[in-house]
């Protein structure tokens, strides 16, 4: 297969456990952008804690799919977004109250939360970014619609409340683990494999020429999108068998396994 694009998830995937990427990864990627493969980060994260990942594989003009497909930048342009509507984003806000989480929303470049707890000041590391804190009430009279809502606590309070939302009449969105402590909600019409339709379209590559690579529940959808996918040996069962094959774990470069397989050098 003539592969033309490469699209691939961050965390637990492309980074290792200490949120670095393995040095193979890097050379494999590199060489294979200047060879003309488009290499693409579908990620949940928000920009501003992805595009060193840019910078380090020397492709800072490539378009960047954030939030699970609900904002797509090139070079700090908005190609699309998907937005949470303020009824939506209230509804969430009030069912949130009856579990222990820390909610968050995003908004392009805007991370806001209303308190800097224990699990703020763990995504504040992984990310290396800054939330600013405020309170919820005074940006919703000003009709803020965000990307995102990333609700983050112990597994089993996530797992309570993804099926307490998911019984619930919110047919406008969409609700992913992208691990077990972390519930992401977007519009519905967001996804990582509508992320890659769009840009896939714009690029006038195929669905059988592209290669998705991914480590989790919020992989699942562009996995089955791809022609060709690669789950990380760290996935979930579930995970694996949606892929067209296994290879190593993030932290024993499994990606640079995996292309070395699918791609002649």
């Amino acid at each position: 297969m003539d592969y033309k694009a490469i699209f691939l998830d961050v965390d637990g995937t492309l980074l290792t456990d200490d949120l670095t990427i393995a040095l193979g990864s890097v050379k494999i990627l590199s060489s294979l952008a200047r060879r003309g493969l488009l290499i693409c980060v579908v990620t949940a994260r928000p920009p501003a804690a992805s595009l060193f990942i840019y910078d380090q594989l020397g492709i800072p003009q490539n378009p960047i799919i954030c939030f699970n497909g609900a904002l797509i930048l090139q070079e700090n342009r908005i190609l699309h977004e998907e937005t949470i509507a303020t009824p939506q984003l209230l509804q969430i806000l009030e069912e949130v109250k009856g579990y222990v989480v820390r909610p968050s929303l995003y908004r392009h470049h805007d991370w806001l939360t209303e308190e800097v707890d224990r699990w703020v000041h763990q995504e504040m590391e992984i990310t290396q970014t800054t939330p600013t804190q405020t309170e919820f009430n005074h940006i919703l009279s000003a009709d803020f619609r965000p990307n995102k809502i990333l609700c983050m606590g112990e597994s089993s309070e996530i797992d309570a409340l993804e099926h307490h939302l998911k019984q619930m009449d919110l047919p406008d969105l969409n609700f992913h683990k992208s691990k077990p402590t972390y519930l992401e909600i977007m519009n519905r019409r967001a996804s990582k494999s509508k992320g890659i339709e769009r840009v896939i379209s714009a690029w006038q590559v195929k669905r059988e020429e592209i290669i998705a690579i991914g480590d989790n529940f919020n992989d699942l959808d562009m996995l089955r999108y791809a022609g060709t996918s690669v789950a990380m040996d760290n996935a979930p069962d579930e995970v694996k068998n949606s892929a067209t094959f296994v290879t190593d774990s993030n932290n024993q470069e499994g990606i640079l396994k995996a292309l070395e397989k699918l791609i002649p050098l």
